[in-house]
């Protein structure tokens, strides 16, 4: 069955879609407090904490952050003076192309990305605790397929 067909099969009323709509607009309140003590302890902008997980899951250049966030690249270099004047992120030269610069997270950095990804965990366990696993990854695959331009594309280990 095609997609289409797919969509014309799935009946949802309008509260039922305003439901839906609602959690996917307010799901990031949480998530936000849950990093909001390390960006108020390092005066970080609003992407600066999430900035510190996917550097440390391997986004590694500024124009991978600026591709991952949507935003112009200077955007993306006013978020990064911050997280470099709090001695969380360095810069170094790319060793496959010097004329490119990665970014790395520092000792510090490293401690703030742990006390966010407990936070998080915390959040998530908690507001989450009861459904069942599968349940949860139900939804986590619902969450990757409405933001992902390729439906069924499978959420990678680890993140």
């Amino acid at each position: 069955m095609n997609k289409t067909a797919r969509a014309k099969q799935l009946k949802l009323s309008w509260d039922e879609i305003g439901y839906l709509t609602e959690g996917f607009s307010f799901a990031s309140r949480p998530m936000k407090l849950a990093s909001e003590s390390i960006t108020a302890e390092f005066s970080l902008g609003p992407r600066g904490a999430w900035m510190m997980i996917l550097i440390k899951n391997g986004q590694v250049y500024p124009l991978d952050l600026a591709n991952v966030f949507r935003i112009g690249r200077s955007l993306i270099t006013a978020e990064l003076i911050p997280l470099t004047d709090a001695r969380l992120i360095t810069y170094r030269k790319s060793a496959g192309d010097k004329r490119r610069v990665e970014l790395a997270l520092t000792p510090l950095g490293e401690k703030a990305v742990v006390r966010i990804r407990e936070g998080i965990t915390r959040l998530v366990l908690h507001r989450l605790s009861g459904y069942t696993r599968e349940e949860v990854l139900l939804c986590a695959r619902l969450l990757h397929d409405f933001i992902s331009s390729v439906p069924g594309t499978p959420i990678a280990p680890g993140r």
